[in-house]
C-alpha cells in the first residue's frame, strides 16, 4: 500500500506524442491516479519503476540524484523523450489506536516506518504486527551500543544520527570500519549466526534507536519471506566486503592482529580466494605457519606439532599477530590431506566441544 503521491509533471519534452510540457501523471504505486493525470502512459512508468518504486515508499530524494523536495527523471522511446519533474505529495495512512500509541512512543508515524528498507517491501497488516514489538532508545555520543565479543541479543535499526563500526585490537587498537547512517540496521550477523559480536558499534553523536529482541527477530524471519531474503542479501553483502578487507590486507603482508581478523577468518578468506604462501602467526611464547597452494591448506606446523593436530591447536589461539607471505612454496612433506573447507569445520566442531565441556571422542593430542 503506498503512502506517497509522486506528481510527474513534463519539462522537456522533444518529439514524444503524448505528453506536452506543463501535463501530469500522478502516481500512487501501483496504481495511475487517472482522475488527477492529464495524460498516461505505460511505456514512462514502465521506463521510470526503478524510481518510482523506492520513491513512492519514502526513500529520499537525495539518494537518486541532488535535491531535497524535486527530482528529474527522463523517460525516452522511439517516437522522443520526457523529462519529468517529480514531486512527492505525502497522504497520511489510518491505523487502529492501539497502533497509533505505539507509533507514538516510538515518536514516529507509519510513513517513516515505511521508508526504512527493512520495512519497505511489507504491507501495512504486517507492520502493525511488527511496530508492536520495536522500543525505542535514545543513545549518547560515544556511547557503545553493543561491544565487539559480546553475543547479539537484539536487532537495532537507526531512526536519527549515526554510529560507527569499530574493530578493536589493530595496530592502532582500534579501526574505524564503518559508518552507518540513518535506516540502516546492525546487530543481525550475530544474531542469525549465534556467534559473538564481530565490531563494536559506537554512537558518532546523538543517535535514535528502534530495537528488536532475539526473541522476537527469530520468529520474524520465518514468517515474513522478504525479511529473510533482505537479511541474506544483507548478510553477503557484508562477508563480501570483510572478505576484501582481509584480502587487501594480506595481499600487501601487512601485520595483522588476531583480535581484529580470527583464525577461521583467515582460512577461509585465503582458500576462497585460492592464494598460494605462507600465513605466519605469532604468539608471546609461539610461532606457527600454515602453507597454501592455490587456496589448499598444504602444511601445518606449530612447535612441535605438525599436521591436522597442529591446525586443530592453532584454531584455539585468539591472540597474536598474523602476516601473510604470498608466493610459490617448496614443499618439504605434504602433512595435510583434508579439504581445507571440511578442515576447518572439524577443527571448528573440535573447539566447540572443548569449549562445552563435551568429550569429543577422539585421543588427546
Amino acid at each position: 500500500m503506498a503512502v506517497i503521491k509522486l506528481i510527474l509533471t513534463a519539462t522537456d519534452v522533444s518529439g514524444c506524442r503524448i505528453f506536452v510540457s506543463g501535463e501530469q501523471l500522478t502516481v500512487d504505486y501501483p496504481r495511475i491516479v487517472l482522475e488527477e493525470s492529464d495524460k498516461a502512459c505505460v511505456t514512462a512508468i514502465a521506463q521510470l519503476h526503478p524510481y518510482i518504486f523506492p520513491l513512492s515508499r519514502g526513500v529520499a530524494f537525495a539518494t537518486l540524484q541532488t535535491g531535497q523536495d524535486t527530482a528529474t527523471l527522463r523517460c525516452c522511446c522511439s517516437q522522443g523523450s520526457v523529462l519529468f519533474k517529480v514531486e512527492k505529495k505525502f497522504r497520511r495512512l489510518l491505523v487502529s489506536g492501539e497502533i497509533q500509541k505505539h507509533l507514538d512512543r516510538l515518536k514516529l508515524d507509519i510513513t517513516q516506518l515505511q521508508a526504512v528498507p527493512i520495512f519497505s517491501p511489507l504491507p501495512i497488516p504486517s507492520l502493525e504486527k511488527i511496530i508492536p514489538l520495536l522500543q525505542l532508545r535514545p543513545v549518547k555520543t560515544g556511547t557503545d551500543v553493543i561491544r565487539q565479543g559480546d553475543v547479539g541479543q537484539s536487532l537495532f535499526i537507526i531512526t536519527k544520527g549515526d554510529v560507527l563500526v569499530v574493530r578493536e585490537g589493530g595496530q592502532q587498537g582500534e579501526e574505524v570500519l564503518a559508518t552507518l547512517s540513518e535506516g540502516e540496521c546492525f546487530g543481525e550477523m550475530s544474531l542469525i549466526s549465534g556467534e559473538p559480536v564481530s565490531a563494536t558499534i559506537r554512537a558518532k553523536g546523538p543517535t535514535t534507536l528502534l530495537v528488536l529482541s532475539k526473541e522476537d527477530f527469530t520468529p520474524l524471519l520465518l514468517d515474513k519471506p522478504s525479511l529473510n531474503l533482505y537479511f541474506t542479501k544483507l548478510l553477503t553483502q557484508r562477508l563480501q566486503q570483510t572478505n576484501s578487507r582481509i584480502m587487501d590486507m594480506l595481499d600487501r603482508g601487512i601485520q595483522g592482529n588476531l583480535r581484529t581478523f580470527s583464525i577461521p577468518e583467515l582460512i577461509q578468506t585465503l582458500a576462497l580466494n585460492r592464494r598460494t604462501g605462507t600465513l605466519a602467526i605469532m604468539d608471546k611464547h609461539a610461532r606457527a605457519e600454515v602453507h597454501f597452494q592455490t587456496g589448499s591448506v598444504t602444511e601445518v606446523a606449530l612447535e612441535n606439532l605438525e599436521g591436522e593436530e597442529a591446525f586443530y591447536r592453532l584454531l584455539e589461539w585468539e591472540e597474536g599477530q598474523f602476516q601473510f607471505q604470498p608466493g610459490e612454496i617448496v614443499l618439504t612433506a605434504r602433512n595435510i590431506t583434508k579439504d581445507t573447507m571440511q578442515l576447518l569445520m572439524e577443527g571448528l566442531r573440535r573447539l566447540d566441544e572443548e569449549r562445552s565441556g563435551v568429550p569429543s571422542g577422539r585421543p588427546p593430542g
